[in-house]
């Protein structure tokens, strides 16, 4: 049953996250911005977090131990953030090769995982958390009984793992073809250059426009075969980094990828817009 309750919470702190984090990225923007590593509305490092806080304050309160004060729950937030940031982020990194954020810009940062003012925003999310979302939380539940808070688990459980095999088979096929389009460049390239080199000395200039119109062609026609889904997800990553050095070099092929696929995105949103007004 607990399992259950917590799960709950889990997924309902992770919509909140998710509706934080749009909106201040919208505002921040000043344009829509659908935020989270999933399809759906929901932000699962937001529900780790506030779940976490929620079942110590639970823990306190069910062992009979002091109650902690606000500057005691501040740094628990506060570290507890940095710790579940940096190791996400890493493992997204060492899994995909993407990021999700990036604080390179931000004060006080490291090496763009986790930043001190993220940190202190995430103490003082802790306090909001303990004092404020936690007891609504168990104010919106408390009248759900032991069988239907394991159905609704259930529920939320099968709509997570759905989520999650959408978004890592949409990220696994992006890596598929960006190595695909790689291959299949360097096999054009020879035959190419195999071809030229026997009538004629081939200057630099025209193998780098023979590169550049290949690969765009092949790469649209890649982005036109991919599934809408798959181009969905990819459009909330923000880049790439490799923490594999033998990688680095497919970096530049992801970002290339990744920004004509937003660029597909985009164009196809304004033709549909002309259509609408037509």
């Amino acid at each position: 049953m607990w399992i259950s309750k917590y799960f709950v919470y889990f997924m309902l702190f992770s919509v909140m996250g998710w509706i934080y984090e749009s909106i201040f990225c919208t505002l921040k923007s000043g344009k829509w911005q659908n935020r989270g590593f999933l399809y759906g509305p929901m932000c699962p490092i937001y529900g780790v977090g506030a779940t976490l806080m929620t079942f110590i304050m639970d823990m306190v309160g069910l062992h009979g131990m002091t109650e902690l004060v606000w500057w005691q729950i501040f740094l628990i937030a506060f570290f507890g953030s940095m710790i579940l940031e940096y190791v996400t982020s890493y493992a997204l990194e060492k899994l995909f090769h993407a990021y999700w954020w990036d604080y390179s810009g931000v004060p006080f940062n490291v090496n763009g995982r986790i930043c001190l003012p993220a940190s202190i925003g995430f103490g003082v999310a802790g306090l909001l958390v303990v004092y404020i979302l936690a007891p609504f939380m168990r104010m919106l539940t408390d009248w759900i009984t032991p069988a239907w808070m394991e159905f609704f688990a259930l529920v939320f459980m099968a709509m997570l793992t759905t989520d999650m095999t959408l978004t890592i088979s949409a990220l696994t096929d992006f890596e598929h073809r960006v190595i695909a389009l790689e291959q299949s460049l360097n096999e054009h390239m020879d035959v190419f250059v195999n071809t030229v080199q026997e009538r004629t000395q081939v200057m630099s200039e025209v193998l780098a426009e023979e590169r550049a119109r290949f690969s765009k062609e092949n790469m649209e026609r890649s982005i036109k075969n991919m599934e809408f889904f798959h181009r969905l997800a990819l459009k909330r990553v923000k880049g790439f980094r490799s923490t594999n050095k033998e990688r680095e070099k497919h970096v530049y092929s992801r970002e290339m990828v990744l920004e004509s696929v937003k660029r597909y995105i985009q164009n196809n949103k304004k033709m549909s817009r002309r259509k609408d007004n037509n």
